[in-house]
């Protein structure tokens, strides 16, 4: 739980919005973690991911790579146990990934929560 706070603390840092965090443990032996937040445009999408991996590489959180370029508007960050989705207020509807998700228990932020899990 303590290396999803970093990443969220990064998220915060670089003012990611209306993050969500899905708890894969139970699902997934290979991810503990999705995480979904949004920005405002690309170049708030690029700070969020860059500060994201920043904080995988000097944690040792196995950072692998960022998937997308400068001008996309879904950027995902991937780990050896996190994944990170970074979206474009609008493109993140398009997608809509907390529905395909939605038998995903979510984990509580800030006393905000969807459904309920595991709180930070």
């Amino acid at each position: 739980m303590e290396n999803l706070q970093l990443i969220l603390n990064a998220i915060n840092k670089a003012k990611g919005m209306n993050t969500v965090v899905f708890d894969f443990r139970s699902r997934s032996p290979f991810v503990d973690y999705v995480v979904i937040t949004s920005a405002t445009n690309t170049r708030q999408i690029k700070a969020l991911a860059e500060y994201v991996k920043e904080a995988m590489i000097d944690n040792h959180l196995g950072y692998s790579h960022i998937e997308g370029d400068e001008t996309s508007k879904w950027l995902l960050v991937d780990s050896e146990r996190y994944i990170v989705h970074i979206f474009e207020e609008n493109e993140r509807d398009v997608y809509a990934l907390e529905k395909l998700y939605s038998g995903i228990e979510r984990v509580e932020l800030n006393g905000h929560v969807s459904e309920t899990s595991t709180v930070l």
